[in-house]
This record gives C-alpha cells, sequence and structure tokens, in this order.
C-alpha cells in the first residue's frame, strides 16, 4: 500500500458530514460489521448511526487511504481529558501489517491533538464484549493496555444476555508519545 494513511476530523457543521458519515455505514453494514460495533442493539439504520455519531459531546473522525475509507473511530463518554473510544477497521484493511500500525498511529495522533489548554485526552478507552476478543486482542496488539474485565458490563442484543466487558486503555506514555510530541494525522502504513 503505498498511499498514506489520513486521520479526519468530521466537523459535524460541514455539509458534507452526514453524506460522508453515511458512506461509513454504508462500509460497515457491507462489511457485515453492524451488530458487533453496536452490539448492544441501539443502532440498526443509517439515521440511528447518524444520530449516535452526530450527537454534542462525540467526535467523529474518518481513517482514509487514498479514496478509501480504511477505518472509523469516534470518541465519547468525554470527562475531564479522557475519552471512550470506538473503533472499526474496514475489511480491505485487516491485515496484521496494516490494522496493528493503523490502530497505534491512529490513537498515537488522538493523544497528541492539544489545543490552548493543553492535550485534550490524557486517556482513551475502550469497553469491548469478552466474547469478542478479535477487537480486544486488536487494540493490544496496537500498544494499548488490558485494564481488566467488569463481569456483566454489556449487553448483547443479539442473545438477550450480558457478558464481561474488555477494558483496555493507550495513553501518550503507553504508545510511547515523548511529552510535547506533536503525532501527525498522515502515516504510512
Amino acid at each position: 500500500m503505498s498511499e498514506k494513511f489520513t486521520a479526519l476530523y468530521v466537523d459535524k457543521a460541514l455539509p458534507i458530514a452526514p453524506g460522508l458519515l453515511g458512506h461509513v455505514f454504508d462500509k460497515v453494514v457491507e462489511d457485515g460489521l453492524l451488530a458487533s460495533l453496536f452490539y448492544d442493539g441501539s443502532v440498526r439504520t443509517k439515521d440511528e448511526f447518524l444520530d449516535e455519531v452526530l450527537r454534542p459531546g462525540t467526535i467523529p473522525f474518518v481513517v482514509m487511504h487514498g479514496k478509501d475509507v480504511a477505518a472509523f473511530s469516534w470518541l465519547n463518554g468525554i470527562q475531564d481529558r479522557s475519552a471512550r473510544a470506538h473503533f472499526v477497521i474496514f475489511r480491505k484493511f485487516w491485515g496484521r501489517r496494516t490494522r496493528i500500525p493503523l490502530g497505534r498511529n491512529f490513537y498515537k495522533y488522538v493523544l497528541s491533538i492539544r489545543d490552548a489548554d493543553g492535550y485534550l485526552f490524557d486517556c482513551v478507552y475502550g469497553i469491548t464484549p469478552e466474547s469478542n476478543p478479535l477487537a480486544w486482542k486488536a487494540a493490544l496488539q496496537s500498544g494499548w493496555r488490558l485494564i481488566g474485565s467488569i463481569p456483566n458490563r454489556v449487553f448483547l442484543a443479539d442473545t438477550g444476555k450480558s457478558t464481561g466487558g474488555v477494558v483496555t486503555a493507550a495513553t501518550r506514555e503507553i504508545l510511547g508519545v515523548v511529552e510535547g510530541e506533536m503525532v501527525e494525522a498522515t502515516w504510512d502504513a
């Protein structure tokens, strides 16, 4: 893959936001990832998806590889300088040599974003069903740390039952971002 990956913040105020995010939803459905990404059953339609990722307090990002959407992430549950991260890589980019650096570089970028008051985030974390080891192990392979498991934290709509939620987290230190370093939003695979 010769083209670079580029992380784009999707500004909700831009007229193109719903169309771009609608395309992301179509890719999620096309790749068969809707039920695992929204395991609680909260999102089944494009309108529900747009409501979720354009909600106030949510920060959506699209990761592009040339003209292809490679991944999508949104941050929510923002409190102080931490945020809950949600992440999906599309099937075309699932190979280990692409997937691992894509996840690592994207979150190095997110953790290095600053404003006039300093870093926006000191920590990002995820909560993934224990029954989806491909997802939580991908976070670990990308440099995140395993924090633990919360019993019955995750409701699975397809089974109607709760299961443990594996908690993973990343900080600048964990991912090797040096204090003051600004990680570019564009990187090689």
